[in-house]
């Protein structure tokens, strides 16, 4: 077995130990955590759910309201670098012409705002090419004089793509929980109303459930509380009351508990982000003297490994502090 390039004494074997230790965990909970993507999916990724939140998303009401989602395939067709398999989490086309892509994040990492952009110009070119084979299903040689002005006119129009990141860390470009983000000049004037990123930072969401009153808070709020709860709300609303349901552990397929505390070991990508840390604490410590660094890049690593979700005693493993020190982070 090879051995965990960032934690020498964490190898294969261990990671496949945190991952039982967590699966037993979260066997001990009543809801499935939706920040972890296999319980977002399973929370959200549903017709009547999706339509749900996206109303609240965007304000729609009376007969602005999106009725209806055409759940898409995740996977998108395009070359991505480093050959990383790319999927998106969910996505969609709506009844009234949007192409959806919704996103949860739960690690932060290095040039997430480029990865944003990346990922939807991906999405933006699948959804432009799944648009155009709609809209001309015959063949090039059957086209009509009409048919073929239309395509000419058509040729680099793009539906409306909207980008919905769900962010369990903060987001320093935001001062509030929620932004919407758009091309724009330096004056503030839009370039396009058809490319949009609205991003939500649930760290910044702290409105009590006295206090939710839209289908957007709603949904925000489970979101955010419902891996931590014994009891939720349903808010006297049925959709809202079926994707809870969805939620619960002890009904939950044994296959979607072990994706799940697989979803809470650290993935590659969190490895790698947890790399940048180290290295920047090395640096620190190499001004600030040895002794000091070490201390400094044990916390950084255990209050990233916090963050993101992993169990105490896993922290205490891996950074090599004790209980209290961990607690006081």
């Amino acid at each position: 077995m090879s051995i965990n390039p960032i934690f020498p004494d964490f190898a294969e074997a261990s990671r496949e130990y945190w991952e039982q230790v967590t699966y037993e965990i979260i066997k001990t909970r009543t809801y499935l955590d939706p920040r972890y993507d296999v319980a977002f999916k399973v929370f959200l990724n549903d017709p009547k759910a999706l339509v749900s939140f996206l109303n609240g998303v965007f304000h729609l009401k009376g007969e602005n309201r999106i009725v209806s989602v055409t759940v898409k395939n995740t996977e998108v067709n395009i070359l991505f670098p480093q050959s990383k398999s790319f999927r998106l989490d969910i996505r969609a086309t709506t009844s009234n012409g949007y192409s959806i892509n919704v996103e949860m994040q739960k690690a932060k990492h290095s040039r997430f705002i480029e990865r944003i952009l990346l990922q939807h110009s991906a999405f933006m070119l699948q959804s432009k090419y799944e648009w155009d084979q709609e809209f001309f299903k015959e063949s090039a040689m059957n086209l009509s004089d009409e048919q073929r002005a239309l395509r000419e006119v058509s040729r680099y129009e793009i539906p409306p793509t909207y980008a919905i990141w769900v962010c369990d860390f903060h987001l320093e470009q935001q001062d509030d929980y929620c932004g919407t983000w758009g091309i724009c000049n330096e004056k503030g004037l839009t370039l396009t109303d058809k490319v949009k990123y609205i991003l939500y930072d649930l760290t910044q969401f702290n409105k009590t459930m006295e206090q939710v009153e839209t289908d957007e808070d709603r949904w925000l709020w489970l979101l955010k509380h419902a891996g931590e709860s014994d009891s939720l709300p349903d808010f006297n609303d049925d959709v809202i009351a079926q994707a809870i349901k969805r939620l619960l552990v002890k009904t939950a397929p044994d296959s979607i508990l072990k994706q799940q505390a697989r979803n809470m070991v650290m993935t590659e990508e969190e490895l790698d982000y947890l790399a940048t840390l180290k290295v920047r604490a090395r640096a620190e410590g190499r001004a600030e003297g040895r002794a000091e660094g070490e201390m400094n890049k044990a916390r950084e690593m255990a209050k990233a490994m916090l963050d993101l979700g992993d169990p105490i005693e896993k922290v205490m493993q891996i950074s090599k502090l004790t209980e209290d020190e961990i607690r006081k982070l």
